[in-house]
């Protein structure tokens, strides 16, 4: 027999609240008082329909005095569908004092949650008016349209000073509120206008004057970055164009800064004494999918000027990796792709050669069988016919997030070993996840349009053009994995150091 399961709904109640648990009104008269939070469906039942009575528009509860004797009560008890409850006290009198919820506030001009006072008249008998006495229409603004319906008002500070607001009603009672007003310090920038002449330039303005506690936001955090240190504002540059950066201090005060970069185009020389590495665990923490990818393509361009057997262009360690093969003093200069704990060995047909800019695209498929078109590699837009040197393994995916090296993705040197530093300059590198095609390559060495950038996980263009520790990854996606530069000279060290602005020599393109 099959047993039968109870179906139990969650319903989502919240409680009930009103804006007012007390009304005080003159005879024939009326008021309004909010329903706050509810479940709908709302009732009102009075207590004594000859003291009051109460009916409910949409949110709204009308209660009316019916009594004509000068002392009357009557209890006003509202219930939800959810059968949530509370309750409204009437009183009903022929005259009554005026008193209000404040008579005296402090206000802070322009400060969210603290220029604006309301204030509920908690007795009195209709008919109320307003006054600003004293000229202190030169530091408050009242809105009255709730005056008369909920016997309400609220008082919005404009200007640093003392105000008095009076409330008179129809039988000639009167009430008087104070407010001290203060206005927080405005908030002022050594400058509003930062141009910066490298791709990674950075700049620093000073708080002049504000409120402390300040915090930063940026339009196009693609163009650049920003963040506060006690005064000082720091502003970097990712990619050339224009954005504005917005400081806020605890009072709410605000300032723009306009921001251009505005940086030539450049290329790292790494020359054996620099490489740079990234992890990409970071984003396999929320992104499995990279430690189990069907396809990728690293790209590189680059300008190599010594040959040395081993030295490393791009790639994980142990896992998919594309190095030079030769030292100087050996014949040809291939190519190596690399892989799978040295299982798979692929070589490139052709030598690669010096002082010449050239673009280099591995493109992996582990979707093919052939091992021709499991693997593919372009020099300058061209597919170079791979030699099999080694096969005992092949890729079927590709973990991103793994080498032998501390998972970490590498250009210029692996394997913390000095004679495997890359000699010569970069301009570019990128990393897909996606297998990109012969006329996408191609068509795309020097420059990366918008339209062609689907599967771009990192874009890495060394045209920083500043004393930098890193890389910009500028691919323009949800995940940004900097590269880290460190000194290709310390071994097995990986400590970032700053490259000196010397390094970033003029950006060429293959012919």
């Amino acid at each position: 027999m099959q047993s039968c399961a109870k179906k139990e709904v969650a319903l989502n109640t919240v409680e009930l609240t009103l804006d007012k648990s007390a009304v005080f009104l003159t005879p024939n008269n009326s008021v309004s008082v909010n329903i706050s939070t509810g479940n709908g469906e709302y009732t009102a039942i009075s207590s004594d329909v000859k003291v009051a009575t109460a009916s409910i528009t949409d949110n709204v509860i009308t209660i009316k005095a019916t009594s004509k004797e000068d002392k009357a009560n009557a209890v006003i008890v509202v219930t939800d569908k959810m059968f949530k409850r509370q309750s409204i006290d009437v009183v009903i009198s022929k005259l009554f004092e005026m008193t209000l919820s404040k008579t005296e506030a402090s206000l802070e001009v322009g400060v969210p949650g603290k220029n604006e006072l309301t204030v509920d008249i908690n007795t009195g008998n209709g008919g109320y008016k307003t006054e600003l006495v004293e000229n202190s229409s030169q530091f408050v603004e009242l809105n009255t349209t709730k005056l008369e319906s909920h016997a309400k008002l609220t008082i919005k500070a404009i200007a640093a000073g003392i105000a008095k607001v009076k409330i008179t009603d129809a039988k000639g009672k009167e009430a008087m509120v104070k407010l001290t007003i203060t206005a927080p310090s405005t908030l002022a920038l050594s400058k509003n206008d930062v141009t910066l002449s490298a791709v990674q330039g950075r700049e620093d303005i000073t708080v002049t004057s504000g409120n402390g506690d300040y915090k930063v936001s940026v339009a196009n955090s693609f163009i650049a970055k920003a963040y506060a240190k006690g005064n000082v504002i720091t502003i970097k540059g990712k990619v050339n164009g224009s954005t504005s950066v917005v400081i806020e201090d605890k009072k709410g005060q605000k300032a723009t800064v306009n921001v251009k970069v505005e940086g030539a185009a450049f290329a790292m020389n790494l020359s054996d004494q620099y490489f740079g590495y990234a992890n990409f665990n970071d984003i396999a923490i929320v992104d499995q999918t990279i430690k189990s990818l069907k396809q990728v393509t690293f790209e590189m361009t680059c300008k190599i000027d010594g040959y040395r057997g081993l030295q490393t262009f791009m790639g994980l360690e142990g896992n998919l990796i594309i190095r030079g093969k030769n030292d100087d003093f050996q014949p040809t200069h291939p190519l190596q792709i690399v892989g799978l704990g040295d299982k798979i060995t692929l070589e490139s047909t052709k030598s690669f050669k010096l002082n010449e800019w050239m673009n280099i695209a591995l493109v992996v498929d582990c979707s093919k069988q052939d091992i021709s078109e499991k693997y593919k590699l372009y020099i300058n837009g061209v597919q170079d016919a791979l030699i099999v040197s080694r096969q005992e393994d092949t890729h079927t995916s590709i973990n991103l997030a793994s080498s032998s090296d501390g998972n970490r993705f590498e250009i210029g040197r692996a394997f913390g070993q000095d004679f495997r530093a890359m000699k010569g300059i970069v301009s570019e590198a990128r990393v897909w996840t996606v297998a990109r095609t012969a006329q996408q390559i191609k068509d795309n060495m020097c420059a990366l349009t918008a339209e062609t950038n689907t599967g771009l996980l990192s874009r890495w263009n060394f045209t920083a053009g500043a004393e930098t520790d890193y890389i910009q990854d500028s691919n323009g996606g949800k995940y940004e994995t900097n590269l880290i530069i460190a000194n290709a000279k310390l071994g097995g060290n990986y400590t970032p150091v700053k490259a000196p602005q010397s390094v970033f020599v003029s950006k060429g393109c293959p012919n």
